[in-house]
Parts: structure tokens; C-alpha cells; sequence
């Protein structure tokens, strides 16, 4: 219905300069709103322990269980992604941080519920078991 009126009537009836300036002011609020706004690059995981048979453990390799993830097909996306372990440590680092981090791949899925194998940088101590480690959302693969 609009487009059958002319041009010159158009601008007479819509003040054009004062729609743009509400557009513009929209979307700056928008635009500031979402940059204030915390990204998370990463999922929340819990470590489960080693891979392990009825006897022998495997200490290289932990299993983490992420959450949201309750199937084999699930895990798939998450194959390759880094993993982060950190600790808080009593003195400072050479970054002047006290926060120590230990890097990990997923490897592969074990199990049908979710659960998926890690290799870490450094093999995770015993007494992260049960603890925190977050699965970043990078590399993609996709």
C-alpha cells in the first residue's frame, strides 16, 4: 500500500529525518547493550576420574562428564575443543597470577550417557576428582 504512494507525498506525511535519528538511537542501545554484556566461551564439566578396566587404571586419560550432555551423538561436538583445569595456587606465577591452568583435549566419547575422554597437558591429580574444569568452545569445527 505504501509503495503506490508517490515519493513526494511520502515525505510529507512520515518525517524521515526524525525516524532515522529513533532507528539510530535503537540501535546504538541495542549495540551497547549486548557489548556489556559477559560472553561465556565455555561449559561447565565435571571430572569423573580415569579410564579404567577392573583392576588397572589409566591415569592419562580423565573423564569428563559435561553438562547438558546426556548422549553419544551430543559428544560430538564436542570432540577436539580444549579443556581448562584451574587451580589457585598460594604463591604468585611468573605472569604475576595465582590462578595455574592445565590444558586438555576431548578425545573421544565413553559410553552412550555423555561422558568424554581427556588428555591433559599434565595428567590431572587425584584430588581434582569430583572437581571443576571448563570446556571451551574453541576450535570449532564446524
Amino acid at each position: 500500500m505504501i509503495s503506490s504512494i508517490p515519493h513526494s507525498l511520502l515525505g510529507a506525511l512520515f518525517d524521515l529525518s526524525s525516524i532515522r535519528v529513533i532507528f539510530r538511537y535503537s540501535y546504538k542501545r541495542s549495540k551497547m547493550a549486548r557489548e556489556s554484556q559477559p560472553v561465556r566461551l565455555y561449559v561447565n564439566g565435571a571430572i569423573l576420574g580415569y579410564q579404567r578396566g577392573l583392576r588397572t587404571q589409566n591415569n592419562s586419560c580423565s573423564l569428563i562428564k559435561i553438562k547438558g550432555v546426556d548422549s553419544k551423538e551430543d559428544t560430538e561436538f564436542y570432540l577436539g575443543k580444549k579443556i581448562a583445569f584451574i587451580t589457585k595456587a598460594s604463591t604468585p606465577g611468573k605472569d604475576g597470577s595465582r590462578f595455574r591452568v592445565n590444558w586438555g583435549k576431548v578425545c573421544r566419547a565413553h559410553g552412550s550417557n555423555g561422558v568424554v575422554r581427556c588428555r591433559f597437558s599434565r595428567d590431572l591429580p587425584p584430588q581434582s576428582i569430583g572437581g571443576r574444569v571448563r570446556v571451551m568452545l574453541y576450535p570449532s569445527r564446524v
